[in-house]
């Protein structure tokens, strides 16, 4: 799970305010799905995050397409339903992908004050996703522990170079080999 930061909070954020969105959310891959990893505009935003989302609407196309839209969801839409943490359907509804090496989620704003979003929202969205994509890919674990027998030598290095501090460390490293 994409643990709650407050740089991918301040992206949605920013890229609602700056696109006049009344509210929004980034939605982080996790499997088959997308997780709120960051909300904004609404009383239910800090309760989002961490939620689930199936990939469907238009936050699931620009996933798989990689290409950010603009669109204005008609009535029967269901699959943009609650788009944005917005309650029933959206007027508007902008969703750009968050790329780092490769698409890690997708920037999702609804509900314009001017009624749709325009060319320039979706550029400033896009720069403000480019961020979000880097601030979810460092969230990422890339870190792998080490063999088990790189381990032992780098145990045994510390027990050696610091016995009075390492000592719990020496005795393992003991019994070990």
């Amino acid at each position: 799970m994409t643990p709650a930061r407050p740089t991918l909070r301040a992206v949605v954020q920013a890229a609602a305010e700056a696109t006049g969105a009344e509210r929004g959310w980034l939605l982080a891959a996790e499997g088959d799905a997308f997780v709120v990893a960051a909300a904004f505009g609404h009383a239910d935003a800090a309760t989002a995050v961490g939620t689930l989302r199936p990939r469907l609407g238009i936050a699931g196309f620009v996933f798989a397409s990689g290409q950010p839209a603009a669109i204005q969801p008609r009535a029967d839409d269901v699959d943009n339903s609650g788009a944005g943490g917005a309650t029933g359907m959206p007027t508007a509804v902008l969703a750009v992908p968050c790329i780092a090496e490769e698409i890690r989620g997708v920037l999702e704003l609804v509900d314009p004050y001017g009624g749709s979003f325009g060319f320039d929202d979706v550029e400033t969205a896009a720069l403000l996703a480019e961020v979000a994509g880097a601030a979810l890919a460092e969230a990422m674990p890339t870190w792998e522990p080490p063999a088990p027998e790189r381990l032992l030598v780098l145990l045994d290095s510390l027990a050696r170079r610091d016995p009075a501090r390492y000592a719990e460390v020496a005795r393992f490293v003991e019994a070990m080999t």
